[in-house]
């Protein structure tokens, strides 16, 4: 007989791990043999999120703490922007076990979900170690390339490849702060990041469609060399980046997509940590409601859900380089809320290339307050 559960959730990562943190009667099914392992992520969360979360940020699991975010142009020039509230680096498989020990939910490690079935009154899973399992409910938070999404959906999501390696530096980095390269020409896809992990360690990648070994290489020889001479990769933590949640189905016949199973990691700079955990509270909150078909409406009124973050961000990175320099130039010993003021404004219409895509800058900015409160 078929062990039967109310809610299955394929995927014990901070989606599914939250989920089950409020679920009782639920279990959760994760193809990896250690929670947390292996690591395809920058790391980087929000203070926001984990007080909507109702946790505390604890030493065992925060590598560094950022207060500040340098965005930097491809002339050089630096954008700092101090953040209203902290983020932080995690210890991503720290967090994870740490999460996983509040949750309610069982969890069974090793167990890689291979066929799903809608049944009369719910669904019936099947392992690769030929265990079956049925429920009422099904919550997919299996990642970027989810079998619930895949089987049940039948949905479609922009994907982008992103390489990137925890790297020990021989020169020290400050640990409080996140850089973030933009270079249409040299990272046309994405943008490349540094951030911090201890004073001589950082996760470092890029994301991209194509040439990502070369432009990776690219980036150490001529951003990270440089400055912070030779350097040793120590851990290949590369994955995929999802988008497009906000513009496919999330919910039918009492199935959920939820974290990057949905596509949901933001659309602007891709971290998924923040979204996955709202997501993955948002849909054990209606099962627990007795109301599951508004777990789609709901994610999709949330301001961090946003079609329109989809707009912004094609609009970003589409951006030529020396619309990119001027901006920078602008802001270069300026807060980013000048650019709101009639003298900053000013300013954008005496350069020539921000004037010709004036209206998509400020576009861009208007979606970016409306949305994330980060123009405020």
């Amino acid at each position: 007989m078929p062990k039967t559960f109310q809610t299955i959730i394929v995927g014990a990562g901070p989606a599914g791990l939250i989920a089950g943190k409020y679920l009782k009667d639920a279990l959760i099914l994760e193809q990896k043999k250690e929670i947390g392992r292996p690591i395809q992520c920058a790391e980087a969360i929000s203070q926001t999120a984990l007080e909507e979360q109702g946790i505390k940020p604890s030493p065992d699991w925060i590598s560094a703490v950022i207060d500040e975010v340098e965005v930097i142009a491809p002339s050089g020039k630096k954008i700092k922007i101090k953040v209203d509230k902290l983020g932080f680096i995690l210890d991503r498989p720290v967090f994870e076990k740490f999460l996983a020990k509040k949750c309610q939910a069982k969890i069974q490690l090793n167990q890689k979900v291979v066929d799903i079935k809608k049944e009369e009154n719910g669904w019936k899973l099947k392992t690769q170690r030929g265990l079956v399992f049925e429920s009422q409910y099904l919550i997919g938070a299996d990642g970027p390339l989810s079998i619930v999404r895949r089987k049940i959906f039948n949905e479609k999501v922009g994907l982008l490849p992103c390489i990137e390696y925890l790297v020990k530096l021989e020169k020290e980095i400050k640990n409080e702060v996140m850089r973030m390269y933009f270079d249409k020409e040299k990272f046309p896809d994405g943008y490349a990041w540094i951030f911090p992990k201890s004073s001589n360690t950082a996760n470092i990648g890029l994301g991209g469609k194509r040439d990502l070994d070369k432009t990776f290489q690219y980036l150490m020889e001529t951003r990270v060399r440089p400055e912070f001479g030779p350097y040793q990769l120590l851990e290949n933590k590369s994955g995929v980046v999802p988008w497009g949640g906000a513009k496919i189905k999330l919910f039918q016949d009492n199935a959920f997509l939820v974290g990057d199973a949905g596509a949901l990691a933001d659309p602007i700079f891709g971290g998924g940590i923040n979204n996955a955990m709202i997501s993955g509270r948002i849909a054990a909150e209606s099962i627990l409601s007795g109301k599951p078909h508004l777990y789609e409406r709901k994610i999709k009124k949330l301001p961090s859900f946003s079609a329109e973050l989809l707009s912004a961000q094609k609009i970003l990175y589409s951006m030529p380089n020396p619309v990119l320099n001027q901006l920078a130039e602008i802001l270069e010993k300026k807060d980013v809320f000048y650019l709101k003021t009639i003298p900053g404004i000013l300013e954008i219409l005496s350069k020539e290339h921000l004037r010709k895509n004036f209206s998509k800058i400020v576009k861009f900015f208007l979606i970016l307050e409306k949305n994330t409160g980060s123009f405020a």
